[in-house]
């Protein structure tokens, strides 16, 4: 059974510690998530809306599952969190993010997702914690 490796950035600016710590401890008891490590935190201040710093970091994970069924099961671990994504406004504060941005190391538009992600080499949020665990 292929194994797949891919990449999540986790990201929070509502009570980032405890949200972050909670997200990665649901994925932690995810039956199909396996976190092989864990990149620091990186903080950084709010873009586009006022509110309290973000926290970001990036976990190395693994699973037998496919792209969407994995994808599915970080939304439902985002809603578990309290994230609600409103479509009119990208710069609503965050519960908790949980974004793939690197599947496998293909280049591809997986699900309508483009992997890597671009936003990977835009913003230092991602590309510190990133380039940090990334093999």
């Amino acid at each position: 059974n292929h194994m797949n490796k891919f990449y999540v950035l986790v990201g929070s600016n509502i009570k980032p510690q405890i949200n972050i710590e909670k997200g990665i401890d649901l994925i932690n008891k995810s039956k199909i998530i396996e976190i092989d490590s864990m990149s620091k935190e990186y903080h950084s201040d709010p873009v586009g809306m006022d509110g309290n710093s973000f926290i970001n970091m990036v976990l190395k994970c693994k699973t037998k599952s496919s792209f969407r069924e994995t994808l599915s099961e970080l939304k439902k671990i985002e809603l578990h969190c309290g994230r609600v994504r409103d479509p009119n406004n990208k710069f609503t504060p965050r519960t908790l993010d949980l974004d793939i941005i690197d599947w496998n190391s293909e280049e591809a538009i997986i699900e309508g997702y483009q992997m890597p992600d671009p936003d990977i080499k835009k913003h230092d949020f991602i590309k510190i914690p990133y380039s940090e665990i990334k093999d």
